[in-house]
């Protein structure tokens, strides 16, 4: 994670500005850890939101690929 997806997601829940410029300088001083992130903006009053943005991941979805249009012609018997 960069500093700019970092401030995106605080921007994206939002974490009023100065409160994301101190997590960020607070995440350059003491590197992008998520749990140290996560527990500063509970002192801050924020619920834990790096962790749970970042476990949603597009991985554990349960969509798989939808193919709109067969590549081979198919006859209406072929559906049956």
């Amino acid at each position: 994670m960069t500093f700019k997806d970092l401030e995106f997601i605080l921007e994206l829940n939002g974490v009023m500005r100065k409160d994301i410029d101190y997590i960020l300088d607070f995440s350059r001083k003491n590197g992008i850890d998520k749990e140290e992130i996560d527990d500063e903006l509970n002192r801050m009053g924020y619920e834990r939101i790096v962790e749970n943005e970042l476990d949603d991941g597009w991985d554990e979805d349960e969509y798989e690929h939808v193919e709109k249009f067969p590549h081979k012609n198919k006859f209406s018997e072929d559906y049956d």
